[in-house]
């Protein structure tokens, strides 16, 4: 099929698909967060962005005999980027501690609980992670969402580190953290 670069072309593609997703317009949030990180009042994670990463099929040689490499046939699929969001960090450190409460619900040592003759708690997975979800909503210009992506089992495993520094005047700290997950939908509507 041949393709049309005219402007009268391209600006009817962008019609009859609603024109383009902003990266600005989108809403987070989350489901069935382990009890101790209910945000108080109905307070909203509001992240500055969001970057969802890549997702790759995992193959397995199918062992034909043939020329070249052979083939692959598709076995499983994996997220190795995760999710990576960024908040700006607020004077009552709201964002930061509810993130360190959660890494301290999945792993901490001793130091954090204060009990130091217990230095590895572990909590449990069916807890802490197996029903927890992540929606991230894609929202059109007047707000209502367009696609939502419903990330399942998301769970926080690295931040990356807060910059402090004497030589940026009136800039605010951010604070990034890595979400893992299972699996996602991604569907119209929310």
């Amino acid at each position: 099929m041949a393709t049309n670069n005219s402007i009268t072309y391209i600006k009817d593609f962008f019609d009859r698909h609603n024109g383009l997703q902003r990266s600005n317009r989108f809403t987070v949030s989350f489901i069935n967060l382990p009890g101790l990180l209910q945000p108080p009042d109905n307070t909203e994670i509001n992240p500055i962005s969001v970057t969802i990463g890549a997702r790759a099929i995992d193959g397995v040689a199918d062992g034909l005999a043939g020329y070249g490499a052979g083939r692959t046939v598709p076995r499983s699929q994996k997220f190795p980027q995760g999710l990576m969001m960024s908040f700006p960090i607020t004077t009552d450190h709201f964002i930061t501690s509810f993130f360190d409460r959660w890494f301290n619900s999945l792993y901490s040592g001793g130091r954090q609980r204060g009990n130091l003759s217990q230095a590895f708690q572990v909590g449990f997975y069916d807890e802490l992670v197996a029903n927890t979800q992540m929606k991230v909503s894609l929202l059109d210009l007047n707000g209502d969402p367009t696609y939502t992506f419903t990330f399942f089992e998301i769970y926080p495993v690295e931040t990356l580190p807060i910059e402090l520094s004497m030589l940026k005047q009136n800039e605010y700290s951010v604070y990034s953290v890595l979400m893992l997950f299972r699996d996602f939908t991604f569907v119209k509507g929310f």
